[in-house]
Formats: structure tokens, C-alpha cells, sequence
């Protein structure tokens, strides 16, 4: 729930030590390198090499039956295991292309029937020309004069055989020529029960070289970690006789790079970052709320000197998005769609963060459903123990725009109050306040108006509150120092620039009626689904039931999808967009450390 604080490490060095200093900072992998000189691109083979293992190995990794592995890294040369799965690749990438040729080929040809060509003598050098014409064409055979005969018919086309010693003219008729090819319908299906085999042929030999995976694995690793050291060696500074290499350190590791320094012979500078410079950022988060950070990471990343606001994203996005799901049975259905691929998302670290939201968000998608009383679109009678829990009326629309207005004045306030708290050795600090107080009092204004709140709040309470908040913008905003008369008409005129965002928070909390919006328009959709389903089943009995369950798995599977799309797409968009911009003021880049890839 922190941004981990940095050190910045320094080491000094002849430069006979930085090949041994580099891949020791290599093998101790927790610091995140700071370019001292320009780095020219890696020459073409050096980026390209380890291109073909890692090539090799996606191929073996998504094979869907895999060997038990091979964990000797001497058990077989590396060079002809990547040649190996390479060549695998090729062939079965071949043998495919050859296979769904054969499927398109047959699917072509199966109407004309199961025929071979004779001998050209044998017909008095007569050939058949064939032709796909559509049923409302066919009035063109009527004004040609050689022979033709119909061979097969389906509800579009007729299949048309021209007998004729030369190829007929282009314009003959309104279609292009079919060209059939000279192999009949049963060779073309031995062929392709051959090429059937062909692929599982192949198929069975990945499946047995999946066996290398692991050493595959780390010939990928030690290749990235050649590399890797190769761009080390370029971000250093150099002269004749001393490297100096810089990166930034976690706090909590100065004790071991202490230790590290003091096995080679360099001299080495730990100290706190400097006002000028940008640190990256390094997130430490409990397992069980990290998936905020995977959320918010796709988007921005906080600066280093700002805030950590993952956790608050762990919660809010899943809020958002179990409102606009608005429906226990499609979170339900989610939350099973994860439990089902818990074993492979839990194979990384991100996976596993990433499930762990998924986790929280299905169940609060949920508890709001129920809540909604929404079941696939169904809402069940007061009487029954699922309508009991039913309070929330999606109907209500005055109700659920309040709802809606309160959440995302709520959530604009934490953010004020973050930026307040991260700035509370500053005066500064008094203008986030202020738009608390004004956002507060705004709302409380407005509750008061529509009845919602005591009348001393639309007279007394909220007036005052804004007034109050907006003299604290007005005051505090800006941060420019006053030393002349034309300092404090600046200082006035960026107060003045600072109230004119009142529009700007109005417009942001205004947004957070998508989730109301959003959530109504699919709880809407999934009743319409019910209704023309069930419209069906009663005017067709029958094979009425067959179109009801066609419609209802249909519409709720398109339904599912867009609510999903929906509840992502805008539930962090409203964290990313309006709550980022009142509490982030600067965007960071990733804390990525120098380390060995290889076990």
C-alpha cells in the first residue's frame, strides 16, 4: 500500500573490476540501472539471437499435452534442441496449411459428386467446364446452344456442367468458371486422411520434445541475461583506466549492496534522492489487494514522489463494476470463469493478482446483485428469501442518480483529501481542503433542495460549507511567491483560474452516472432477452422451446460480454480519468531491476 522508497547507489571502479561488478549487480538483481551515456543500438545479431529459443519455446509452451521435464541442462546439446523444435514448427505449421487446403478443396468440390476425369480421346476432345450458378441465373443456360446438365442443387446454387471441346466465353454467363482441379472427391479424402495423420505425427513429436521445456526455458533466460549485461556495459560511464555505474536501490536492500560493494574492490555512494532527480517507482502491496495495481498500472503509474492510490483502485473499480454488472448470475458466472483457469492464472505473479481481483469483484458483483434483486434479468417476488434481500430499485431513477452523484463526490473528496494529506507541510494543502468542503457543501445543498437533507442545509449548512471552500481555492491554489504588487495580482489571477475548475468537478462527478446508467441498460437488456424468449415459446409450441433457449443463451452471452466490456472499460476509466486527476500530479515509469533471468 506504499511506493518503496529508493536509494541512489554509485560505484567507482578501474575498469578492469566492471565486467566482475556488473555481473555481480547482475547476480544480486535489485537495482534498477541509471543510463550515464548515451546508448547505441545493439548491433542486428545481437538483438536477433535469442530470437530462435524463445521462438521454440512458445512453441513447446502452448502445446496442450506436455511430458514430464527434463531439468539436466547437459542433457542434450542446446543448439540441436532449438533446431529440433523449429523444425517441428515448420513442418507442422506446413502439414496444417496442407490439411485446411484439402478441407477447403473438398468442401468444394463434394457438390459436383465422386468423379474422375477420362481421357480426352475418350470424348472426342469434349471438356467439362463447370459452373456455380445462382437459382434466379439460371434463365441464361436457355439462350446458349451447347450442351449443359444440372448435377446437384442446394437452396442457392445450381451446380452446371458445359460440354464443350474449347473453354466457353467469359461473358457466356453471368459467373466466373469454377475450377474443380483434376483429383476426385475420394482421392482428395484419402489425401486428407493422410495429412490427418501427417499432423498427428507431428503433433505427437512436440508433444515429446515438450520434455526440453525447462531447458529451453533457461537457454531463453541466459540469452536475455547476455543481453542484459551487454546493455549494462553500454549505460556506463568510461575512460581508460574507471568505469562508474549508477541505479537506484529499495531502502530495505542497503544493508546487502553494503556488503555486495565491499566484496569488490570499488568505492560506492548510497544516498537519498536529490530534489532534480526522477526515481522510479516500485509498488509494495499486500497479495490480497496487488490486483489494484495490475489495474492501475495498464493505465498510469504513479510518480515516485505522489501517492500509492492501488488499494483505493482494488475497491472503487470493483464497486463500479459490480454496478454496472448489476446482476448476481453474470458475476456468478464470472467468478466460476476464474475458479475454472485458477490454476493457470496462478502460475505468475501477476496472474495471480489479477485473480485475486477478479475474485473480490464477482463476489461484490454479486452481493449488489442480490441486492438489485437481478438473476439474469429475473427479479424474484417479495415473499421468496431472494426477494427479501431485494432493496435496490433500478427503477427508481431519481434515487439511483443520487446514489450515483454521492459515489463519485465521494470518491473525488478521497482523492482531495490524499493530495491535502500528501501535501500537509504545505499551505498548499489547504486547497484540496477547500474543494472537499465545496464539493460537500454542494451536494449538502442539493440533498437539502430536493428534501433528501434537513432544510438548514439548503439555508445554512451547505451554503456555507462551499463558500468556505471556495475562499481556500482562492487563497491556496497558487504557490507562486509574492515579493511585488504584481506577484499578488498573479496570485489573484490563478485563484480566479483555480475557481473556474468548479465546472470541471462538477462535470467529473456528473460522469459517475454511467454506472447507473450503465447498470440499468443492462439490467433492461437482460429483461427484453427474457421477454422475447418466452414471447417465442408461447405463439410456437413446440419447437417454440428450441428458439426460447437460443434466444435466452444468446442474448444473455451477448449481454455477459458487453456488461463485461462495460464494467473494465469504465469502472477504470472513472479511477484513472476523474479520480487520478485530483490526486495524482505526476505520472511515473516502472522500477525494473538488473537481474538474472536464469534459475
Amino acid at each position: 500500500m506504499s511506493i518503496k522508497t529508493l536509494k541512489k547507489i554509485t560505484l567507482y571502479g578501474l575498469a578492469s573490476e566492471k565486467e566482475a561488478v556488473l555481473s555481480g549487480l547482475q547476480e544480486m538483481g535489485c537495482v534498477h540501472l541509471i543510463p550515464l551515456a548515451e546508448t547505441p543500438a545493439a548491433p542486428e545479431g545481437e538483438l536477433s539471437e535469442p530470437r530462435a529459443a524463445k521462438e521454440a519455446y512458445s512453441h513447446l509452451l502452448s502445446c496442450p499435452v506436455k511430458r514430464r521435464e527434463i531439468r539436466r541442462m547437459d542433457a542434450m546439446d542446446t543448439d540441436e534442441v532449438v533446431a529440433k523444435v523449429l523444425a517441428n514448427k515448420n513442418q507442422l505449421r506446413a502439414a496444417s496449411d496442407a490439411r485446411d487446403n484439402l478441407i477447403k478443396r473438398i468442401r468444394e468440390v463434394r457438390p459436383w459428386g465422386d468423379f474422375s476425369f477420362p481421357e480426352l480421346n475418350q470424348l472426342d476432345d469434349i471438356r467439362l467446364w463447370f459452373y456455380v450458378i445462382p437459382h434466379h441465373d439460371m434463365g441464361a443456360l436457355e439462350e446458349i446452344e451447347m450442351p449443359w446438365e444440372v448435377v446437384h442443387r442446394d437452396h442457392k446454387n445450381c451446380y452446371v456442367v458445359l460440354l464443350n471441346k474449347t473453354e466457353p466465353d467469359v461473358n457466356l454467363l453471368p459467373v466466373k468458371r469454377s475450377h474443380v482441379g483434376g483429383d476426385s472427391l475420394s482421392s482428395l479424402e484419402h489425401q486428407l486422411e493422410e495429412a490427418e495423420m501427417k499432423v498427428e505425427d507431428i503433433q505427437g513429436e512436440r508433444e515429446s520434445l515438450t520434455r526440453w521445456l525447462y531447458v529451453l526455458s533457461q537457454i531463453v533466460a541466459r540469452k536475455e541475461d547476455t543481453r542484459a549485461l551487454e546493455d549494462a556495459r553500454r549505460v556506463t560511464l568510461d575512460d581508460d583506466q574507471f568505469f562508474l555505474v549508477s541505479g537506484w536501490l529499495p531502502a530495505d536492500e542497503e544493508e546487502r549492496a553494503s556488503a555486495f560493494v565491499a566484496s569488490f574492490a570499488v568505492a560506492a555512494t548510497i544516498e537519498d534522492p536529490a530534489p532534480e532527480d526522477n526515481p522510479p517507482t516500485l509498488l509494495e502491496n499486500p497479495e490480497s489487494v496487488a490486483g489494484g495495481t495490475e489495474a492501475m498500472a495498464f493505465y498510469q503509474l504513479p510518480g515516485y514522489r505522489t501517492w500509492d492510490p492501488s488499494t483505493v483502485v482494488f475497491f472503487s473499480f470493483s464497486l463500479f463494476f459490480a454496478m454496472i454488472m448489476n446482476d448476481a448470475a453474470y458475476c456468478a458466472i464470472l467468478g466460476g470463469l476464474v475458479f475454472l483457469f485458477r490454476k493457470k492464472l496462478g502460475a505468475s505473479e501477476t496472474g495471480i493478482r489479477i485473480r485475486n481481483l477478479a475474485y473480490f469483484m464477482s463476489g461484490l458483483g454479486i452481493v449488489w446483485g442480490i441486492c438489485s434483486g437481478s438473476y439474469f434479468g429475473y427479479t424474484p417476488d417479495k415473499d421468496t428469501f431472494f426477494g427479501s434481500l431485494h432493496f435496490i430499485d433500478m427503477n427508481n431513477y431519481g434515487a439511483m442518480m443520487k446514489v450515483s452523484i454521492i459515489i463519485g463526490a465521494t470518491h473525488i473528496v478521497i482523492a482531495n483529501l490524499v493530495t491535502a494529506w500528501n501535501n500537509r507541510t504545505r499551505l498548499y494543502a489547504l486547497a484540496p481542503l477547500g474543494w472537499t468542503l465545496a464539493i460537500a457543501g454542494g451536494v449538502a445543498l442539493w440533498l437539502g433542495i430536493t428534501g433528501d437533507l434537513e432544510p438548514v442545509w439548503k439555508t445554512t449548512f451547505g451554503p456555507a460549507l462551499a463558500i468556505a471552500g471556495a475562499a481556500l481555492i482562492f487563497l491556496f491554489t497558487s504557490t507562486r511567491p509574492v515579493s511585488s504588487a504584481k506577484d499578488v495580482l498573479f496570485r489573484i489571477a490563478d485563484g480566479l483560474h483555480a475557481l473556474y475548475n468548479i465546472s470541471s468537478v462538477f462535470g467529473d462527478i456528473l460522469s459517475y452516472m454511467r454506472l447507473f446508467a450503465l447498470g440499468l441498460a443492462g439490467a433492461s437488456l437482460a429483461v427484453t432477452f427474457n421477454t422475447l424468449a418466452f414471447q417465442v415459446l408461447e405463439s410456437m409450441p413446440g419447437i417454440g422451446v428450441l428458439f426460447c433457449a437460443l434466444i435466452l443463451i444468446a442474448g444473455h452471452l451477448l449481454n455477459i460480454s458487453l456488461s463485461l466490456m462495460g464494467g473494465v472499460v469504465h469502472g477504470l476509466r472513472l479511477n484513472v480519468i476523474e479520480f487520478f486527476k485530483w490526486s495524482l500530479t505526476e505520472e511515473g515509469y516502472p522500477f525494473k531491476p538488473f537481474k538474472k533471468q536464469e534459475d
